[in-house]
C-alpha cells in the first residue's frame, strides 16, 4: 500500500495516535517522518512549510501540507473508506460529531497540557494551577459520565467516529498522570468507555497499551 502521506511529531503524542488511528480505520497508510523535538522543528525547511513549528505536522504524498492534528484528522477522514462512519453522514451527525470533538480539544486536553507541561520541565510547577485544570477536567468527566451511563456505546453516534477517538486522544494524558483511582472510581462509565475505545480495532494499534496512575504525585 502506497503511503497516504508522512506525519511529524514525537514519540507517545496522543494526538499523533489519533491520526495514526483514523488512518488505520479508513484503510490508509501513514508514514512517520524522521523527528527531532527542538531541531527538526526549528529548521528552516520545517518551519517554511509549518510556520508555528507545532507538531503533529502532516504532509500528504500530493504535497500537501497540514498542521493542527484535528485537521490532519478530518482530512486522513475524508479521503479514506470510513469517511461517514468517522465524519458523519448527515449534517446532525457531523455536527453531534463536531460537538463533541470540540468540547475534547478545549476542555480536556487543554487542561491536561497544564498538568504535562511542568512534568516535561518546560513550565514552572503550580499546584493551584494544576487543581484548577484537574477540577476542569472533572466537570467535563461528570457531563460524560451521565452522557454515557444509559449504556451508550459512542458519544455521538451509533458507531466509533472521530468524535470517539478524539476524547481518547484528549484522556490520555490525563489519565496516565493526574486522574488517579480516587479521581477514576467517580467516572466508571468513562473509564470503561475509554478502556473499550482504546482497545477498539485500529485504535489500539496507534495507542498501545493505556496508562493510568494510582496517585497523583506532583513534580520536584
Amino acid at each position: 500500500m502506497s503511503s497516504f502521506g508522512t506525519l511529524y511529531s514525537y514519540p507517545g503524542n496522543p494526538r499523533a495516535a489519533k491520526i495514526h488511528a483514523v488512518a488505520n480505520l479508513s484503510g490508509l497508510s501513514i508514514a512517520d517522518g524522521a523527528f527531532t523535538m527542538g531541531e527538526t522543528n526549528r529548521s528552516d525547511d520545517f518551519l517554511s512549510k509549518f510556520p508555528l513549528g507545532k507538531v503533529p505536522a502532516f504532509t500528504s504524498a500530493d504535497g500537501l501540507n497540514l498542521f493542527e492534528s484535528g485537521a490532519i484528522a478530518t482530512f486522513v477522514a475524508e479521503n479514506g473508506s470510513a469517511k461517514d462512519q468517522l465524519l458523519g453522514s448527515t449534517p446532525a451527525e457531523r455536527a453531534l460529531i463536531k460537538q463533541w470533538i470540540d468540547l475534547a480539544e478545549n476542555e480536556l486536553t487543554t487542561h491536561s497540557m497544564t498538568c504535562l507541561i511542568p512534568r516535561l520541565g518546560y513550565r514552572k510547577f503550580d499546584e493551584a494551577a494544576e487543581g484548577f485544570a484537574i477540577q476542569c477536567m472533572e466537570r467535563v468527566l461528570a457531563v460524560l459520565e451521565k452522557h454515557l451511563s444509559s449504556g451508550r456505546k459512542f458519544v455521538a453516534t451509533e458507531s466509533l467516529s472521530l468524535a470517539d477517538i478524539t476524547i481518547a486522544q484528549s484522556l490520555t494524558w490525563g489519565f496516565k498522570l493526574v486522574l488517579d483511582a480516587e479521581v477514576r472510581a467517580k467516572y466508571p462509565a468513562v473509564v470503561e468507555y475509554f478502556k473499550r475505545i482504546v482497545a477498539s480495532d485500529g485504535v489500539k494499534q496507534a495507542f498501545g497499551e493505556p496508562e493510568f496512575v494510582e496517585k497523583r504525585s506532583v513534580p520536584q
